[in-house]
């Protein structure tokens, strides 16, 4: 049966059957196009692949997020900060499926959209959905990020959780941070936790031993990423290899690693000696240095005066896998201690 498309005076020939008319977005991900006549419009694309077994807390914090998400009255804003490989991108991907399960829309924004057409596609959405902005500061520059404002502050006929995810949330606009009405969570990803790493070698790794190992390796990063640690895995288990082997020929070096924070307190005799010219904190891999001087207050019979003594690579006494701390231990018996500072990081186990 032929039917009719009205488009303002006009009429266009249609069949019947070809009509598939929503009054909702069906549950799936969805990205923003326009056509010729810039008119807004959704594509569906493929849902995320979600991996089969997920380490650490990922799913308990999304988890939490869903439940405030449903309890609030508001839409709610949750931005992720973190390198690649971080778990900023798992746990986006693991909110879009766990909201797909209940029958909400993902709309994926890939370009800077604003105006006020834009928004009015999104505020036309009646059924809760999420909008997710993936590496949002790269997409958006600070003009486009305070247009952005409005829509979070918008007042829509559904909720909608925002979910933005950045590499660098100092590129983030100052009106977005310390702001919970438009970005209720801020979570930052530096790296896994021990707890993951263990879980992840406990079930991958076939040479279990060398746990312990891999944990002293992953400290020396300053951040140590998923990425990493699959690669070392798959290596010892192909090569049957130690974590220091395979990582002489993988791009996972932690001598290439510069980020790293450390406190440092130097003693001899058990005595903490004060320090002298250089500041108590130290950045970069001490370990990455042939030999190294540090600077101290010596005293004398006219007082106190600068002196220092060396440390070099094999001076290493241990390496904390724990708590990333370094201790080296010289031939005059001097001994430094290098306190790996941590990242202003999400511990999950704190938020529950």
């Amino acid at each position: 049966m032929t039917c009719y498309l009205k488009n303002g005076s006009t009429y266009m020939p249609a069949n019947e059957e070809a009509l598939n008319i929503h009054k909702e977005l069906p549950a799936g991900n969805y990205i923003v196009k326009q056509d010729q006549h810039e008119r807004f419009f959704f594509e569906q694309i493929n849902s995320f692949e979600i991996p089969s077994r997920i380490y650490g807390d990922t799913t308990k914090m999304a988890d939490r997020i869903i439940k405030t998400f449903i309890d609030r009255k508001d839409s709610t804003g949750v931005l992720l900060n973190g390198e690649k490989g971080s778990g900023k991108t798992l746990l986006a991907k693991i909110l879009c499926h766990e909201g797909m399960q209940k029958g909400w829309p993902t709309i994926i924004i890939n370009t800077a959209w604003v105006g006020d057409d834009f928004n009015k596609l999104l505020q036309d959405i009646s059924q809760p959905c999420i909008v997710m902005l993936d590496e949002f500061e790269k997409i958006y520059n600070d003009v486009d990020q305070q247009k952005m404002l409005t829509l979070l502050d918008g007042v829509f006929p559904s909720k909608k959780l925002f979910i933005i995810t950045c590499n660098d949330k100092y590129a983030i606009n100052d009106h977005m941070r310390n702001r919970p009405g438009r970005i209720y969570y801020m979570l930052d990803f530096y790296g896994l936790e021990n707890e993951f790493i263990i879980e992840y070698c406990e079930e991958k790794l076939n040479n279990k031993t060398y746990i312990d190992d891999i944990l002293k390796l992953t400290s020396l990063f300053n951040s140590f990423n998923f990425d990493m640690l699959k690669a070392i895995v798959e290596e010892m288990n192909r090569f049957g290899e130690t974590p220091q082997e395979v990582i002489k020929v993988l791009n996972t070096k932690p001598l290439e690693d510069n980020g790293v924070r450390y406190e440092v307190t130097l003693k001899l005799n058990g005595e903490e000696l004060e320090r002298a010219y250089d500041a108590d904190n130290w950045r970069g891999n001490p370990i990455k240095l042939d030999k190294f001087d540090i600077f101290y207050g010596a005293i004398n019979e006219y007082g106190v005066y600068p002196t220092s003594c060396t440390f070099s690579r094999s001076d290493v006494q241990k390496i904390d896998p724990t708590s990333g701390d370094i201790i080296f231990k010289n031939n005059e018996g001097f001994v430094v201690k290098f306190s790996k500072i941590k990242h202003s990081l999400v511990n999950y186990k704190d938020l529950f």
